[in-house]
């Protein structure tokens, strides 16, 4: 016969190693089942694109006197309308951009009203206009679908006038580019001077033939030579007149259609460019750093101010894109500084102070023309250009 204590020490062994074993079980994490394979592709295998970062502009941008209601003007921009509103004025696409629904939120007509708002602390600019359908208490966000008015009518971006002899006319030009250009060789009468209405006879075209019916005519100017380097980026071209194709052959045979200067023997004959305004210039900021100059003003000799053209070494090789905004640096010279030593000679010398911003609107290979936007004082030659 088994003796009772035995008995109830052994149940109670087993039933402490049957608890102990079921917390042991409880306690592992079950491994995951094998996932059926699936064939891989290339754009599962690619890491999808960060999302990019939208600027916010906020109440601290925005110009503390702005206007609460601007009713826009013939001969107004966008880059003038957004200066009213904002410190800088280049980032009006990042408030005009905000609804994905508009196509072109760049145009606007004289007569709109513009205002300022914000939204979850972020601004935004908003139009009326007479036959918009009421949004928002009567405002709505611009939608030019809606007008059936010409585009030539819209307000641009910058000032038209002021860049478009510069866009129909170049006026840099490579060594390579003069020395290939056709050249006037003289007239009937053996004149050195040519002038409107008159005939010139030119050679030196490709294959012994004009091949464009209109010519615009250049005179060699001064080279265009890097400030730093002493390297020659291009050449002036200065235009002097118009051409006109009257007869073929070698001499070729032109008429002068216009002339803005004497016409003289040597003068290069370039194709008409038909290039015209792009009409928008919608305004960005380098992704790279800049580090340009100015190195060529423009009907001026030694300073410029608003709205007029300069010549920048910061071309396409260099990565110049066509409405990118720059800020104008210029150097803040010397002070003396009579309290540092005992001689009271010292002098220090003062960080750069930037004094107006201008924007990219025509490339070439290693030279840029910029258009000064703004200007808080005269703006020289050989003033440094750089992200704004």
């Amino acid at each position: 016969m088994t003796d009772r204590p035995s008995i109830d020490a052994l149940r109670t062994a087993l039933l402490t190693l049957t608890l102990a074993l079921l917390a042991g079980c409880a306690s592992q994490t079950p491994e995951p089942a094998d996932e059926p394979a699936t064939e891989s592709t290339g754009s599962e295998s690619e890491p999808e694109p960060e999302p990019e970062q939208e600027t916010r502009v906020t109440r601290e941008d925005v110009k503390p006197s702005h206007p609460v209601r601007y009713t826009v003007k013939r001969g107004d921009t966008l880059w003038d309308i957004a200066a009213m509103f904002l410190r800088d004025p280049w980032v009006w696409p990042e408030i005009w951009s905000v609804n994905p629904q508009i196509d072109n939120p760049h145009l606007i007509y004289p007569g709109d009203i513009i205002t300022l708002a914000f939204r979850d602390g972020e601004a935004r600019l908003l139009v009326e206009r007479p036959g918009m359908a009421e949004e928002d208490g009567g405002r709505e966000k611009l939608k030019p679908e809606v007008r059936e008015r010409s585009l030539d009518e819209a307000v641009s971006a910058i000032p038209a006038d002021a860049i478009r002899q510069f866009l129909n006319r170049p006026r840099v030009v490579t060594e390579e580019e003069l020395e290939r250009a056709p050249y006037i060789v003289g007239n009937y009468e053996g004149r050195l001077i040519s002038g409107e209405g008159n005939d010139v006879f030119a050679r030196g075209f490709e294959g012994g033939e004009p091949d464009a019916d209109r010519y615009n005519i250049y005179r060699p100017g001064d080279p265009l030579t890097d400030p730093d380097t002493g390297e020659v980026l291009g050449y002036e071209a200065i235009y002097v007149g118009k051409g006109a194709v009257r007869q073929g052959g070698d001499p070729a045979r032109l008429r002068l259609t216009s002339s803005t200067r004497e016409i003289l023997r040597g003068d290069r004959l370039m194709p008409a460019d038909r290039q015209t305004s792009r009409g928008e210039y919608i305004p960005q900021v380098p992704d790279e750093r800049v580090d340009a100059r100015i190195i060529q003003l423009f009907d001026a000799i030694s300073q410029v101010g608003t709205n007029q053209v300069v010549v920048l070494n910061h071309g396409e090789a260099d990565g110049a894109e066509v409405a990118e905004v720059l800020g104008v640096m210029q150097s803040g010279g010397t002070v003396q500084d009579p309290y540092a030593s005992e001689s009271g000679t010292e002098t220090v010398e003062l960080p750069p102070q930037r004094v107006g911003t201008l924007m990219i609107f025509r490339t070439f290979e290693r030279v840029s023309y910029a258009l000064i936007l703004e200007a808080t004082q005269s703006i020289r030659l050989n003033d440094s250009v750089t992200n704004p």
